[in-house]
C-alpha cells in the first residue's frame, strides 16, 4: 500500500528575493485545502534551505518575518550556506 504525498498550497507571496546580489527563493506555504498556518522557507542559490521552527496564522505574517530577518540581521547573506566545519 502506498501513501499518497500531502499536496501544498503556496502563497501568491511566495517568489524570488535580491538584495546586494544575493538571489534567495521565499516560499509561504501550507497543507491545501486547509486553514492551518502557514510556514516560510528560504532557499538560497545553492539550495541551502532556512524553515522557521514557527509557523504564522498568515502569509503576510510570514513575509513580514523574512523581511525582519534580512533587515535585522546580514541581510540575504543570513541565509546563505553555512561555511563547511574544519576539524
Amino acid at each position: 500500500m502506498t501513501q499518497e504525498m500531502p499536496t501544498m498550497e503556496f502563497s501568491d507571496l511566495t517568489g524570488r528575493a535580491t538584495q546586494n546580489g544575493i538571489t534567495v527563493t521565499v516560499n509561504v506555504y501550507r497543507f491545501a485545502g486547509t486553514q492551518d498556518p502557514w510556514t516560510l522557507e528560504v532557499i538560497d542559490q545553492t539550495g541551502w534551505s532556512t524553515v522557521w521552527d514557527t509557523t504564522f496564522a498568515s502569509d503576510e505574517d510570514a513575509l513580514d518575518a523574512f523581511m525582519e530577518a534580512i533587515e535585522d540581521g546580514d541581510g540575504m547573506r543570513a541565509f546563505l550556506e553555512p561555511p563547511p566545519t574544519l576539524h
